[in-house]
């Protein structure tokens, strides 16, 4: 396509601020030719997904619609589905062409209900609180509660060091492996890609925890490791273990790689090929993946922290993933994981955070980093109640007694 071309990538970048930068949906360009189209006195309604409303890619678009004061009602369906066949999650979205001095929001919790009777919960909330920030709204008397909550003193974000995604390896079933037994330092394990056992060294074996291995309180540990061929540096960065170290050291774990070596030289069109061929696809996260620190899964039903105070579990990035947490120095860790697992957290992540099918939420770091969070003045209560969960809990998952598991569950409410 030629640029002069209205359909291209670059006219669209060049005549429309929605696609002025990175990667777009397309629909927030037929969003603001539709405003640019109508007449001064002019309205329109569009059925639309409502990701715009806090991904990076729509916030061009959400400074367009708030500097003019254009938005003039909403209609949420949070994760009701409207189209069959088709998983979407969308929204009404009314926009007009002079300033509206406020906008409608109604939230649509049962779709039957609004289809019958209109039956919607609904606010009016000032125009001006719009702009380019990601757009949150709760309709009713939740809305209070979220604007006291934004006056908390502190966010997750202002008292961590780092909210990190989980590694990319961009060659999981060459990686992650199945362990099936252990002999001293060295580990049989199944390998998926080649459908065989191998024995190998256990040094740089690592329990994989997957989202839905987390729950409030507990990190269930499965047979899953990964193979991490990294190590630590004096200064704490993380280095490629070299090619002679692990042919000397790891002579078992250099075999199995060369097993793989075809698939790890051609993935991602060669781009490894050469020395450090058996490096992991990205770079991320390889220098904190071994620490302490608190774990979520990237989608959850509710909040599902844990910790990780070993750092001995790794984890992925992406869907069945997760997010990792460290805090600031003199930031209690055990402190954080209480608050976060609280009732009340929860609650907001469910307010503000994209909902999908099933009531899902998600807990990427844009959605938790905002979280309001007050430190209690002395950590020992706090410590001590989350100290009692992170043993409570782990117990009562695995016991299958029904008397002693009432006795448990009556403990762990009771804590909770």
């Amino acid at each position: 396509m030629q640029e002069s071309d209205p359909a291209s990538v670059e006219y669209l970048g060049n005549n429309y601020a929605s696609a002025g930068k990175g990667n777009y949906d397309i629909y927030v360009v037929f969003l603001e030719r539709a405003l640019s189209l109508i007449c001064e006195s002019g309205r329109l309604g569009y059925i639309v997904p409502h990701k715009f409303f806090n991904a990076q890619y729509g916030a061009a678009l959400r400074d367009h619609l708030s500097s003019g004061r254009h938005v003039s009602g909403i209609t949420h369906f949070g994760h009701q589905q409207i189209f069959e066949g088709a998983t979407t999650y969308t929204c009404l979205l009314f926009l007009q062409k002079t300033a509206a001095p406020f906008l409608r929001f109604a939230k649509v919790d049962d779709l039957e209900a609004w289809v019958k009777s209109k039956a919607e919960t609904v606010s009016e909330i000032p125009a001006a609180k719009l702009n380019g920030g990601d757009w949150i709204f709760a309709a009713g008397p939740t809305g209070a509660l979220l604007e006291k909550l934004a006056k908390a003193p502190a966010t997750l974000e202002s008292i961590t060091t780092r909210i990190f995604q989980g590694i990319k390896t961009s060659a999981d079933k060459i990686y992650i492996v199945e362990e099936r037994e252990r002999r001293g330092n060295l580990v049989r394990v199944w390998s998926p890609e080649r459908e065989t056992e191998y024995w190998l060294e256990a040094a740089l074996l690592h329990p994989l925890v997957k989202g839905g291995d987390s729950k409030r309180y507990n990190l269930s540990k499965t047979n899953r490791l990964i193979l991490f061929p990294y190590e630590r540096n004096d200064d704490d960065s993380v280095s490629l273990i070299s090619a002679s170290m692990l042919r000397d050291k790891y002579p078992k774990i250099w075999a199995y790689f060369g097993d793989n070596r075809k698939y790890l030289d051609d993935r991602e069109s060669g781009r490894f090929r050469g020395a450090g061929w058996y490096q992991f696809g990205r770079s991320q996260a390889l220098d904190v993946m071994p620490l302490p620190k608190i774990f979520t899964p990237d989608i959850a039903p509710s909040a599902s922290f844990t910790y990780d105070s070993t750092g001995e579990c790794f984890f992925t990035g992406g869907v069945a993933g997760g997010y990792g947490i460290l805090c600031n120095d003199g930031v209690e860790p055990r402190v954080v994981l209480g608050l976060l697992n609280s009732h009340l957290l929860s609650w907001v992540v469910a307010q503000t955070a994209t909902q999908m099918r099933g009531g899902y939420l998600s807990f990427e770091a844009r959605f938790i980093r905002s979280l309001p969070v007050i430190l209690p003045k002395t950590n020992g209560a706090m410590i001590s109640l989350v100290d009692k969960m992170l043993a409570l809990v782990p117990k009562l998952r695995v016991e299958t007694r029904e008397r002693e598991r009432a006795v448990l569950a009556n403990a762990v409410q009771t804590t909770d």
